[in-house]
């Protein structure tokens, strides 16, 4: 089997960090994923802004918490548990207004996630966690993050190496009825 369609098969979304800092050399391999990858726009016009500070990390952890509390689901509970721990936060950043912008974003971090699989890096999307910037709070904190004037976060996500778990991840096998063929 070749690597990338290992990496497609065995990737799972990581809810739990050991807390190390990714090195750089492999974040700098991830960015780089994501900084060429073509979109449908061919636009490319991205931001990318990684957060390894532990007080601005800590700080939307507190509002992206309060956030999924209000929005309820059992995502939310998932997600809420997750970004307590996180050593590092990527952010998608495109141009406002761009035409499929949001889409390509989160196939952006789909491919950042993999080339992250290869790395040995975890990797998790936050679900709905650009919103957490709509209140006036998330506002403060965003001015924070020096995302260029005329972009939006659209896609957020964390990235760190897997806390030891006891449990291995469920492989797919050719009985999952995940296809259907229509002729």
């Amino acid at each position: 089997m070749n690597n990338i369609l290992r990496n497609v098969l065995m990737r799972r979304s990581t809810m739990q960090f050991d807390g190390r800092l990714v090195r750089d050399e492999a974040m700098i391999e991830i960015l780089e994923e994501g900084k060429f990858l073509s979109n449908a726009p061919n636009n490319q016009e991205w931001h990318f802004t990684v957060v390894q500070n532990r007080g601005l990390i800590g700080r939307f952890h507190e509002l992206y918490t309060r956030f999924v509390k209000e929005k309820g689901g059992e995502t939310a509970r998932v997600s809420m548990h997750l970004v307590s721990d996180v050593p590092v936060l990527v952010m998608v950043s495109g141009r406002t207004g761009e035409k499929l912008v949001e889409d390509a974003a989160h196939m952006v971090f789909g491919s950042m996630m993999l080339v992250a699989e290869k790395e040995g890096i975890a990797s998790c999307w936050l679900s709905t966690a650009e919103a957490t910037f709509q209140t006036e709070e998330g506002q403060q904190l965003l001015s924070q993050l020096h995302i260029p004037i005329g972009y939006t976060p659209l896609c957020i996500g964390a990235f760190g190496y897997k806390r030891a778990l006891a449990t291995s991840p469920r492989v797919l096998s050719s009985e999952d009825k995940l296809v259907t063929i229509i002729k």
